[in-house]
């Protein structure tokens, strides 16, 4: 009897214990995915506890089936399997296990974003300004009113996906005179091009790069390698600068001199004035000059120039700061040349007549040794001060006009000259004459 009451007692005290060591619970830890970070992802990852989800954003065209986890951090304590270094794939969803006392399932979902094309530079050569809304998906240019809006040069464009078409293509579009519309398979971008304060009342307008502080230097083609073939003008390319030289004619003879009568001092990059200096080439003087137009041919003695660039203001005068060292010539000083003509144009082609508006004209003989500030009035019409070496002439080769325009006609062209010596244009001067030059400004 009292054996089985022992045995009673044991089995009671063995079911008690038991009992009480499954009533004490394991501590509850959530298993909890706190950031993660995947290669080439766009944004943060959205976490979702509730769901135990994370959604991540990649680009268009990411390829889901390689991509790196950059970084993933799980609560204290808990084991994630399969590890990081195992996934790359995330073509279909990915399950993640979070395990800390009881396993936690958490799925990813990378997502390919929508495809879009987003333009992040698009410079039209020559331009002023050009700002891009990625928004509405518009680019407004702004360009000098002397340049043509059908003919202009795409200079650059940039943009995401760089491997999307686009259409039309950037080296056969020149015609900006409407809205241009880009199209990056299917994505339209606007292109608007306007000259400067199209629309705006405007005080007036100036000659681009005319406080010669910006320089191109090289030759009509801008892979040009040979250094006698290479001059200095103002701008930022040869296409897009209203400026010419003579340094472009001599750049292009047969056998180049590298001469240079135009040239910024110290350099280009270091700029404190432009030289302008009077040089014998070849047994030829050539005078130092800075115009604006074009010039046709090559050499020194054959090539031609074409004065003159569009332009439809009427400025009161011109400012600009010189210094001027002149040398002998004939019975005296040689003379430097500074003048501003405003033409009115009619005609084209052969049968183009050109007629003089206004004249503003600076010919000095005085030795300068310090830069000075001079102010010249554009004197309209046949003006009482004109003098005869400032009318306009049918025989004059270099600019031939055919008299003066109605004094108030609009004009439709501009001429600005600098020359070292004054009889520059028959290639005669002062060897060594020195004109210095700071800046150009037109006054309205």
């Amino acid at each position: 009897m009292i054996k089985k009451q022992i045995s009673t007692s044991i089995l009671f005290f063995l079911l008690l214990t038991s009992c009480i060591n499954n009533d004490v619970p394991y501590p509850y830890t959530f298993g909890e995915i706190l950031s993660f970070q995947l290669e080439e992802q766009e944004g943060a990852a959205i976490i979702s506890v509730d769901e135990q989800t994370i959604e991540v954003r990649v680009p268009y065209g990411t390829d889901k089936s390689h991509l790196s986890i950059l970084d993933i951090e799980v609560t204290e304590g808990a084991v994630l399997t399969p590890p990081i270094n195992q996934v790359s794939d995330f073509t279909d969803d990915v399950f993640f296990n979070v395990a800390i006392y009881e396993d936690f399932i958490w799925k990813v979902n990378v997502i390919e974003s929508d495809f879009d094309a987003i333009i992040s530079s698009f410079v039209i050569e020559g331009q002023v300004s050009s700002e891009i809304d990625i928004i509405a998906k518009v680019v407004n240019v702004e360009i000098p009113s002397y340049m043509d809006k059908s003919n202009l040069v795409v200079d650059t464009l940039t943009y995401i996906p760089d491997e999307v078409m686009v259409y039309p293509a950037i080296n056969e579009l020149t015609d900006f005179s409407e809205v241009v519309t880009l199209n990056f398979e299917g994505i339209e971008w606007s292109i608007n091009v306007n000259y400067v304060n199209e629309g705006i009342e405007k005080i007036g307008d100036q000659v681009l790069y005319s406080d010669f502080n910006t320089w191109y230097y090289g030759g009509r083609d801008p892979e040009e390698s040979d250094e006698n073939r290479k001059f200095f003008i103002p701008g930022t390319s040869f296409s897009s600068t209203p400026w010419r030289t003579g340094d472009v004619g001599a750049a292009d003879l047969i056998i180049s001199t590298g001469v240079r009568t135009v040239y910024p001092y110290p350099s280009a990059e270091n700029y404190e004035y432009t030289v302008l200096k009077t040089t014998s080439m070849l047994g030829v003087i050539a005078a130092g000059s800075l115009y604006t137009g074009k010039i046709k041919g090559s050499g020194i003695a054959t090539v031609t120039t074409d004065f003159g660039i569009p332009f439809t203001d009427r400025p009161k005068s011109f400012k600009t700061s010189i210094q001027y060292l002149p040398k002998e010539y004939g019975n005296g000083l040689d003379n430097c040349d500074i003048y501003v003509l405003l033409q009115v144009r009619e005609g084209e082609g052969e049968n183009t007549k050109h007629y003089r508006l206004a004249t503003g004209w600076f010919r000095s003989a005085t030795i300068m040794n310090d830069f000075e500030e001079i102010e010249i009035p554009l004197l309209y019409g046949n003006h009482n001060d004109l003098k005869p070496y400032m009318m306009p002439s049918t025989n004059n080769n270099e600019m031939p006009e055919h008299g003066f325009a109605d004094i108030s006609s609009t004009p439709t062209h501009i001429i600005v000259v600098y020359s070292s010596s004054y009889d520059g244009a028959n290639f005669n001067g002062g060897i060594g004459s020195e004109l210095r030059v700071k800046e150009f400004e037109l006054n309205y």
